[in-house]
């Protein structure tokens, strides 16, 4: 089995233009200004100490007030030459705030959970991988991204994504092998990032912690932001089942 899978992007974004207040608002991505403030630091003078990289981005002013959003990532098959078979979508990733149907019915927002590579990850296994949620897929202008890293050859890809972390893995548990997360908080608030969209590896799905009783506000569109913590399901899909172990 091939574990490479290749990402394909819209050629064209799904919204053209969204508000920051609406990114902040309507996907969810609140400290969405403050983190791609560190992403741009971090960039562009990279090997900073956490505290540095803080004081810095402190004065990082984003010469824009909107972004174009895209709302699905998909994966690509690469068949046994190296080639990209494009006629088979294999995953897909979807960050859509919620919408009314032609109906007027409101169609929940779905912000799907993702395995990232933080840069050393492998093959298979979780190690130099952690799951975040996607809540912002998007991509900077050619002006602004000339403004915001005008000097250096590390120019940022087109697709940049915010996203909100879990914890690292751990050891999995011993009755079924699976490995809990939770989120990733710091002085109450959930840790959120800008990192690269060639950085997400595949789609993952979490199981919620039940605990003796489901709460009943707890629904498929409300889970994610309601229950404390998770279980990664590495049996959704053989792919997932050869590469979360």
């Amino acid at each position: 089995m091939d574990y490479r899978r290749a990402i394909k992007m819209t050629k064209h974004p799904t919204v053209r233009r969204v508000p920051l207040d609406h990114i902040v608002q309507d996907y969810g991505a609140t400290f969405f200004t403050a983190a791609l403030a560190r992403y741009v630091v971090g960039r562009n003078q990279p090997g900073l100490s956490a505290a540095q990289l803080e004081r810095e981005a402190a004065h990082i002013i984003l010469p824009f007030d909107a972004v174009a959003t895209f709302h699905r990532i998909k994966f690509h098959a690469i068949d046994a030459h190296g080639f990209q078979d494009s006629s088979v979508t294999v995953d897909s990733v979807h960050s859509q705030p919620s919408r009314k149907d032609k109906r007027g019915h409101t169609i929940p927002a779905r912000f799907d959970t993702v395995l990232v590579n933080e840069g050393d990850g492998g093959i298979t296994g979780v190690n130099g991988y952690r799951v975040a949620q996607v809540r912002v897929v998007f991509t900077l202008t050619s002006q602004a991204t000339n403004l915001l890293f005008p000097a250096g050859p590390l120019k940022p890809p087109a697709h940049l994504a915010y996203v909100e972390w879990f914890t690292p893995f751990q050891q999995p548990e011993s009755h079924h092998g699976l490995y809990k997360i939770c989120r990733l908080m710091r002085h109450g608030e959930r840790l959120a990032s800008i990192i690269d969209v060639s950085d997400i590896r595949r789609s993952v799905h979490l199981f919620p912690n039940f605990g003796a009783v489901v709460p009943r506000e707890w629904t498929s569109s409300t889970v994610l932001e309601l229950c404390p913590s998770f279980f990664v399901n590495s049996f959704s899909d053989r792919h997932a089942y050869l590469t979360i172990v």
